[in-house]
């Protein structure tokens, strides 16, 4: 270097020294395998060559002869030369690098930050010593803390410096620096723009100055020119880059709106196309249930019907039997009767049922109905009951309360094949839960659990269990409706039924209905009166009926039982009637279903009209059953016998407000 630079000052042993010492503390701070004791290593390295930079920075600070530098020298050459030595800005770019990488893995964010600066410093000295000498200043190296820093020296403690800064990648101005990012690539491309050449102009500068090819003034111009139009067409492809990164931008922005129209005019195509799947496959699952439900009616409904038409054959037989006669009679009947159960257990499942809710206790009635299961289940079915010790009140239809614990009384004796343990508890006060998805209640509830220990339910068919029409068991020996009822029974009162069933070990049905408090009963009820029937044509029925053939055998019916009848075929007819003489008749007996005005809203109008007038309804159709605007008359369910209507009848018109003959001279 002294060859290459004449005149400049020799690098002196312990600068030598120390740069050596974290020339290696790199090295080894850099290793990756072996890390922990590498870099201990390292730190010891630094430590050491920042104890070496130190002694040479005593020498200006503490008088006295001592100089570590010259001390140094002597055991390897001879003593220094006067006005030789370490110089000051060594020293401080020593113990900038050494501190650099002592602190480059430092836990406080603080402290690497600090190791960082003091690392940078060492490169802007040992960057300013070189310039001095690329330069030609001597007046730098003449006097002050650079005067005696030799070129190989400002060399070694850029690349040391530069080394300590690079030697940790994951530092985020590192990372950013040498990523392959977009700002790695801008850092990249400014720098060399931005800092090398300005110095390699000004270099040229002040060479062609001092040969004599420029003036100062003249060269000094053309730098500040030449650095103008650097940094303006720098500038210039800045905006170029930053207005095609624009334009692509909004390019892909546009392609990505595309793609996401393209892709909700898809989404929505699919959902349109799988609420249309989901609406076939529902409207075929409807159809399956009505197809099911149809032929199960059919089936059953033609079973009865061939009772009654073989019983009817018979009867028409001429010379029958007194006896055979009474049997296909008693046949009809029951098969009528029969019919009417199937038709209320359908009307149940489809909560459409007439219910004649009252207050009654649950326990009084599983007692009463204890003995009947007895009979019902066999001898080798032991029943167990739990009751609580205080009443439970429930309002519903008690018959049907009734008829639903026959119900599950029966499917738990088949489950059991007629031998175990039937077990039936009562609660009461108890929440209704989370029950096949629909939402639970905090009020209070009745519960009626039926428990057996027969062969239980299988998962995969507890959701059908209460189909109606569905059954597990074999061909004859259950129609599939009793469930139906039950659930249709709870649901149409206000509750709810649970199941829980384990394969082998048996079912609990749990049904659950409103609690109620206890009604206090009035002893001096009235019975309803009966009385005799009426002598003939004594009495005189208003019959309101549509339909010709029902309307004709109602008041044959009548007939037969003494009423005088008059048949109208509308109710606006039957207003007419009755506007015509008012004390004509004394009673009506009324459809419910009709064209036109309905037979409750005739009722309505004879209530307003004439509210002496007795109103008797009837239907068979499901929605008027389950209604709640029949409620206040009297009320006849299809199919209804002879003495059923009579007996509605006389009580309907002896509670009819007696007419007592006007005064004489009124």
């Amino acid at each position: 270097m002294r060859r290459l630079v004449p005149g400049q000052p020799p690098m002196v042993v312990l600068t030598a020294l120390a740069t050596l010492l974290l020339g290696t503390g790199l090295l080894l701070s850099a290793r990756r395998e072996g890390a922990k004791a590498s870099r201990r290593a390292g730190r010891g390295l630094a430590a050491a060559a920042a104890v070496a930079a130190s002694g040479g920075v005593l020498q200006y600070t503490l008088p006295g002869r001592f100089r570590l530098d010259d001390w140094a020298q002597r055991l390897v050459f001879a003593p220094l030369e006067p006005g030789s030595g370490m110089a000051l800005a060594t020293a401080v770019g020593i113990l900038g690098v050494a501190f650099g990488l002592l602190l480059q893995d430092a836990r406080s964010r603080l402290l690497r930050r600090l190791g960082t600066v003091s690392a940078l410093l060492a490169f802007v000295v040992a960057a300013v010593g070189g310039l001095g000498y690329a330069y030609g200043l001597g007046a730098l190296h003449h006097g002050g803390p650079f005067s005696r820093m030799a070129l190989v020296t400002a060399l070694t403690l850029g690349t040391l410096s530069l080394g300590a800064l690079l030697s940790r990648p994951n530092r985020p101005w590192v990372t950013t620096a040498l990523g392959g990012g977009e700002a790695g690539a801008m850092i990249r491309h400014l720098l060399p723009a931005t800092v090398l050449a300005p110095l390699l102009l000004g270099l040229v500068q002040i060479h062609a100055v001092r040969a004599g090819l420029l003036e100062a003034e003249t060269g000094t111009a053309l730098l500040v020119i030449i650095l103008a139009l650097w940094l303006a067409g720098l500038t210039t492809r800045l905006a170029r880059n930053v207005e095609r990164r624009t334009v692509a931008d909004r390019q892909l922005r546009d392609t990505l709106q595309g793609m996401n129209d393209v892709l909700e005019q898809r989404v929505a195509e699919r959902t349109r196309e799988l609420a249309e799947a989901q609406d076939a496959l529902v409207q075929a699952q409807k159809m399956e249930a009505i197809g099911q439900l149809t032929g199960g009616v059919a089936h059953d409904f033609n079973n009865l019907l061939t009772i009654i038409r073989s019983s009817v054959d018979f009867l028409r037989r001429p010379n029958l039997p007194v006896e055979r006669r009474t049997r296909y009679m008693d046949a009809v009947s029951d098969t009528v009767d029969r019919a009417a159960k199937l038709t209320a257990q359908l009307l149940a499942f489809a909560r459409r049922q007439a219910l004649r809710p009252e207050v009654f206790d649950a326990g009084e009635r599983l007692a009463s109905v204890a003995s009947m299961l007895d009979s019902l289940t066999g001898a080798r079915i032991r029943i167990v009951q739990e009751m609580p010790e205080s009443p439970c009140y429930v309002r519903a239809d008690a018959t049907q309360f009734e008829t639903a614990l026959v119900n599950l009384a029966v499917n738990a004796r088949d489950a059991m094949a007629g031998e175990g343990t039937l077990t039936i508890a009562l609660g009461c006060n108890r929440p209704k839960p989370t029950i096949r998805g629909h939402a639970g209640s905090p009020d209070r509830f009745v519960t009626v659990a039926v428990t057996d220990t027969g062969s239980g339910i299988a998962k995969e068919r507890l959701d059908r269990i209460f189909e109606p029409f569905f059954t597990t068991k074999e061909v004859g020996k259950g129609t599939g409706l009793g469930l139906s009822q039950v659930i249709g029974f709870a649901k149409q009162s206000g509750g709810d039924v649970d199941v829980s069933s384990v394969v082998g070990r048996g079912s609990t049905f749990t049904l659950y209905l409103p609690q109620a408090e206890a009604e206090t009963r009035s002893e001096n009820a009235v019975p309803e009166p009966e009385g005799p029937a009426p002598a003939k044509g004594d009495q005189c029925i208003l019959v309101v009926e549509d339909n010709v053939e029902i309307g004709r055998f109602c008041t044959q019916i009548l007939h037969d039982l003494g009423y005088g009848t008059v048949l109208s075929p509308t109710a606006e007819a039957a207003l007419a009637e009755i506007e015509a003489v008012p004390f004509r008749f004394d009673a009506v007996f009324s459809d419910v279903v009709m064209p036109g005005m309905g037979g409750i809203e005739l009722a309505k109008r004879l209530r307003d009209l004439h509210p002496e007038m007795p109103v008797v309804l009837t239907s068979g159709y499901s929605h008027v059953l389950a209604g709640e605007e029949a409620r206040g008359f009297e009320f006849v369910r299809k199919p209804y016998s002879a003495e059923q209507v009579g007996k509605v009848l006389r009580a309907a018109v002896a509670r009819k407000p007696k007419v007592r003959p006007a005064p004489p001279g009124a």
